[in-house]
């Protein structure tokens, strides 16, 4: 199939157009808009605007007299318009391109007036360029100072305006400055490896969060005058200062303070008493309230007493005395036996005793044990420690152990010899363990040996306490630290933990006095 040519293509064009123009004439439609719409091609544009004249003339009177028949049906008169029509005819107006058909001779540009020669061309006024005319603030003489500025959309230290630096001027530096810069350094240096020795121990307790100061590594220096001699000083120093031994100001006097006396405890209330019957009985009998008591003869003494009697049969003699001296051993063994107290009684004396042991104030005690595996160990420290009726812990960990007791005093003192001096913590002979209810267990035989000869245990922490911190006496086994660490916060007491960590048998600051 072959294509037109682009000739035949403007005639084809040229033709619709005038048809289309033809049918809006018949309708009665303005043309004005549609030729200004649509813009012919520049070869057609002289054919089309020729042939279109005709009807452009048509279609504008068709629509004045449809205006004018409009019009009138409103009740407007015609000479209004005629009026209107030759005032508007007096003043010289051209006709509008697109109305006239002459739209390629207007294309908007103006035409020159006189002969276009370079010379006399018109120069074309350049374009103003806005300043502004206020100075910027000196608050934005630096731009990272500016509140608009953004390091991010290109301002970098190279792009910015580099200012203007000033010449320095020469300072002497004053004599000895820099000796005493050094002294300085030198000793913040002493300080830091100080406190570096400190932190390898705190490390191994793992506090980081212990504040190293200075109180830390210097002791506190001695008071100037020590409170027992300010009130025989008269000044605050020793040095120049005059003894106060005599005077109305002295502390010294002539009086003898003698303290209020107590009577001594009497510790042996049972012989007391039966010192003050028999006492009662002897009075008795020498006034003849009662009669007096047979004489106590033995095998040692009847022939002494019986000398001034007759006695025809010493045998029978012999044993009526063996009967008096057997009825009397009889009587004395009732006597005890009805003094003596029942199971409950003991014990009910026995948590009395520690009761009023306990009101007197409760003591607090913290041991730590390297190795606490051994059967026979824990068996001690478990059953002293309920026997005594103390509360606590006892925490095996395979690093350490920590035994926390909660007592009276005179529990607590016991229980320390027990720890310190009765149990060989170094004995590793296999022994059996005794369990709560004194059934014997033996030791696990498939268990590794464990080396006991460098086991040891020291009482890290002793002290008063307010109130009680557990409730029965426990022991833990723990595999891992934390899970030591979670035993002893349950009961408020995870810093002991830390305190047995940081302990060091070595130092004599930690090292306490175990005989107190």
């Amino acid at each position: 199939m072959s294509t037109p040519s682009q000739e035949a293509t403007k005639e084809l064009i040229a033709k619709k157009r005038a048809e289309v123009l033809a049918r809006m004439a018949k309708m009665g439609i303005p043309t004005s808009a549609g030729t200004s719409s649509v813009r012919p091609p520049p070869a057609a544009a002289e054919s089309s605007t020729t042939s279109s004249a005709p009807s452009l003339h048509a279609s504008i009177a068709a629509t004045r007299a449809r205006i004018e028949a409009r019009m009138k049906a409103q009740g407007i008169g015609a000479s209004s318009v005629r009026a209107s029509s030759s005032k508007s005819a007096a003043i010289p107006t051209e006709l509008h391109p697109m109305l006239s058909g002459d739209i390629k001779s207007t294309r908007g540009v103006p035409m020159p007036r006189i002969s276009s020669i370079k010379a006399n061309q018109r120069v074309q006024p350049q374009p103003k360029r806005m300043k502004i005319e206020h100075e910027a603030p000196v608050a934005f003489a630096d731009p990272q100072k500016n509140p608009y500025f953004d390091p991010h959309l290109g301002g970098q230290r190279s792009a910015m305006p580099k200012q203007r630096r000033h010449a320095k001027k020469i300072h002497f530096a004053r004599p000895g400055r820099f000796i005493e810069q050094g002294d300085r350094v030198r000793a913040e240096q002493k300080l830091e490896q100080l406190k570096a020795e400190i932190a390898e121990r705190a490390e191994k307790a793992r506090l980081e969060d212990e504040v190293l100061d200075t109180t830390a590594i210097r002791p506190p220096e001695p008071p100037t005058v020590e409170w027992w001699d300010a009130p025989l000083l008269s000044t605050d120093t020793y040095t120049g200062s005059t003894y106060r031994l005599e005077g109305a100001e002295s502390p010294i006097t002539v009086y003898v303070q003698h303290p209020v006396p107590l009577e001594p405890p009497q510790s042996i209330l049972a012989g007391g008493g039966r010192e003050e019957q028999q006492r009662d009985h002897r009075d008795k009998v020498m006034v003849g309230l009662l009669p007096p008591d047979p004489p106590k003869v033995k095998l040692a003494n009847f022939m002494r007493i019986l000398a001034n009697q007759s006695v025809p049969d010493p045998t029978r003699l012999e044993a009526e005395v063996r009967k008096q001296v057997e009825a009397r051993q009889i009587r004395h063994e009732e006597d005890n036996k009805a003094r003596q107290l029942t199971k409950e009684q003991r014990h009910a004396k026995w948590e009395a005793k520690l009761q009023s042991e306990e009101e007197k104030g409760l003591v607090s005690a913290v041991f730590r044990i390297k190795k606490l595996s051994h059967a026979q160990h824990r068996f001690k420290v478990a059953v002293n420690a309920r026997e005594w009726r103390m509360t606590g812990i006892a925490v095996v960990c395979p690093q350490m152990s920590v035994v926390i007791v909660e007592g009276s005093g005179k529990a607590v003192k016991a229980y320390k010899k027990l720890m310190l001096r009765r149990i060989d913590w170094a004995d590793s002979q296999p022994t059996l363990e005794t369990s709560e209810d004194k059934q014997p267990v033996a030791d696990d035989p498939d268990s590794e040996p464990v080396d006991y000869s460098d086991n040891d245990c020291f009482l890290i922490w002793q002290g008063s306490i307010d109130a009680r911190k557990f409730t029965q006496f426990n022991m833990r086994t723990c595999t891992t630290e934390s899970g030591a660490k979670n035993w002893l916060a349950q009961a408020g007491a995870e810093s002991f933990w830390q305190l047995a960590v940081q302990f060091d048998p070595h130092d004599s600051i930690t090292l306490l006095n175990t005989l107190v």
